[in-house]
């Protein structure tokens, strides 16, 4: 029989593992945990209340500066893309029927005419035959009128001699009645009273003979000038028979060809002048607003505000395969081409006149003549660049500048920032770190103030030349130095910003800032990123610096 153990033995190794074992491991824990001791964290140091201190403890940013723009001096490019049209086309029609029995060696497509030149001849023997009749009708009514003439002057002499002889006859019957009685019989009187009858009526008759000779006359008179007027047509039609060049040109199209009959209206020719060309384009409504946004308007009663204010332009064609060669004339912005918008396109017709086609700007000398390129002709692809000068303060504001929504933040240089009564409670809480930066130079930076502007609105489609700049040194003393620095090759908006008034300077926010929730807050610049660009030579085309083109303004939440 196998034997149990006894119990009392059992209850202690129970106690031993569940109760024991744990108060060990625990207190072996807490022995553990006294030996390794604690760990007091260092002390925070003093934050360095000092100039230096509170410079490096507010946020770094990089400015670059805002220039206004000298609209008398420096013009801005407003640029658009046209189409070369011709300035005048004379479309030569035949103004009489006739074969055609001569041509020009110069009426052929491309030759160059002049003004009054003989293009063509056309059969004119049936109109001088035409000349000849009237001619000699005219010739017979002009001897109807002499032989008139003669007779009316007759006419007017047996007048007078009846007007004698009626006077005769008065005379006679006074004297009879004038004698005594009975010297005189009645058959007497009666006889001279039947005389003067006759001569009466032989006056009344010569009279009215006058009087149909005179309206005959003025018949004849009228036929004279109705034959002259026919004969006029006539030798018209007859001149009319060499056709002549309208106006000085090269020949587009030509037609016809020699023993071709025409009628009148038939086309003959094309010429197109070419001592003008006109460029044909189109603006937008916002781009018309820059337009008419000029120091020179001068609105006229005459005008009625239809007019536009005669603005320069620089034609720019690039030749193909000549890598990149641009020739460019000069022309003038005269007028609407019209009236109204276009219905497609919603924009303003426009023209643009170039008087001298054949001479073109050769790397900004004056205008040579075109031996090297041809001359603007119809139907090349140009761009206009339009010369602006705007009487509203435009100013230069680095792409970099422009956030999102239309707004830009200004530097304002301000050492009253780092005071620390002023702006504890708004730089300095919580407590300023210790400078840790050794290489920080306080020369090095600027302290002021950044206010956000919303109100910018940038002027799309310009583009901005020959900047010559020069950089600002900034000190705390608010003394400049000046050096001389290079703007070419950067980007910038021209932008029209409210409650700016052109005065003094003005510095703008070009590196990242993330999300601004204050209007305006502290901040340092970095004083060797403040160049202030001097924009005071006119603009060279050859010597742009491009403005991003873009055909809306920025918008809200993009990038600009």
């Amino acid at each position: 029989m196998q034997s149990t153990p006894p119990p009392t033995a059992s209850f202690t190794r129970g106690l031993l593992i569940n109760f024991v074992a744990p108060l060990a491991l625990l207190a072996a824990a807490v022995s553990v945990f006294m030996a390794l001791g604690t760990v007091e964290p260092p002390k925070r140091p003093d934050p360095d209340m000092s100039r230096n201190g509170r410079l490096q403890a507010l946020s770094p940013i990089r400015i670059e500066p805002i220039k206004l723009l000298d609209p008398t001096e420096t013009p801005l490019f407003l640029s658009v893309d046209g189409t070369v049209v011709p300035f005048e086309e004379a479309n030569v029609a035949a103004e009489v029927s006739g074969r055609i029995i001569s041509k020009s060696e110069k009426c052929e497509a491309g030759g160059f005419v002049k003004q009054g030149e003989i293009l063509m001849k056309i059969d004119p023997e049936d109109y001088q035959l035409e000349v000849q009749r009237l001619s000699q009708q005219k010739d017979q009514e002009y001897q109807r009128l002499q032989e008139l003439d003669q007779e009316m002057l007759n006419s007017q002499k047996l007048i007078d001699v009846a007007q004698q002889d009626v006077k005769i006859q008065e005379r006679e019957i006074r004297r009879l009645e004038s004698l005594p009685s009975g010297f005189a019989s009645r058959t007497e009187i009666d006889q001279a009273n039947r005389a003067l009858l006759a001569a009466t009526q032989q006056l009344v008759s010569l009279e009215n003979q006058l009087k149909i000779q005179r309206k005959q006359r003025t018949r004849i008179e009228s036929a004279e000038k109705l034959a002259a007027t026919q004969l006029q047509a006539a030798e018209v039609n007859l001149r009319r028979t060499h056709v002549r060049a309208p106006i000085d040109g090269i020949v587009v199209t030509e037609q016809v060809d020699v023993n071709t009959f025409v009628t009148r209206g038939s086309p003959l020719v094309t010429i197109e002048n070419t001592s003008k060309v006109e460029v044909s384009t189109s603006l937008r409504m916002d781009q018309l607003y820059w337009i008419l946004d000029q120091v020179d308007i001068e609105e006229t009663k005459t005008s009625v505000g239809y007019d536009l204010p005669e603005t320069d332009a620089i034609i720019e064609f690039e030749v193909s395969g000549r890598h990149g060669m641009t020739h460019q004339w000069n022309g003038k912005l005269l007028s609407y081409d019209g009236i109204g918008l276009d219905p497609k396109t919603r924009t303003v017709p426009v023209r643009v006149i170039v008087d001298r086609p054949s001479e073109f700007i050769h790397q900004g000398e004056s205008s040579i003549p075109s031996h090297s390129t041809t001359p603007l002709v119809r139907g090349m692809f140009v761009r206009v660049r339009l010369m602006i000068h705007p009487k509203t303060q435009l100013y230069v504001i680095p792409t970099k500048a422009l956030q999102p929504g239309n707004r830009i933040y200004e530097f304002t240089p301000d050492d009253s920032v780092l005071d620390v009564a002023a702006s504890e409670e708004e730089i300095f809480n919580p407590p300023l770190e210790p400078s840790v930066d050794e290489s920080f130079d306080p020369v090095d930076w600027i302290a002021g103030r950044v206010q956000i502007r919303n109100e910018v609105i940038p002027v799309n489609s310009l583009s901005l030349g020959n900047l010559n700049a020069k950089s600002h040194s900034m000190h705390s003393d608010n003394e400049h130095t000046s050096q001389t620095t290079s703007f070419t090759g950067r980007d910038f908006w021209v932008c029209e910003v409210a409650g700016f008034n052109g005065e003094g300077d003005r510095f703008v926010v070009t590196s990242p800032l993330g999300t601004v929730s204050e209007a305006s807050f502290p901040a340092r610049a970095d004083n060797s990123t403040t160049p202030s660009p001097q924009i005071s030579e006119p603009l060279d085309s050859s010597d742009q610096v491009s403005i991003r083109q873009t055909r809306s303004s920025v918008k809200a939440g993009g990038k600009s």
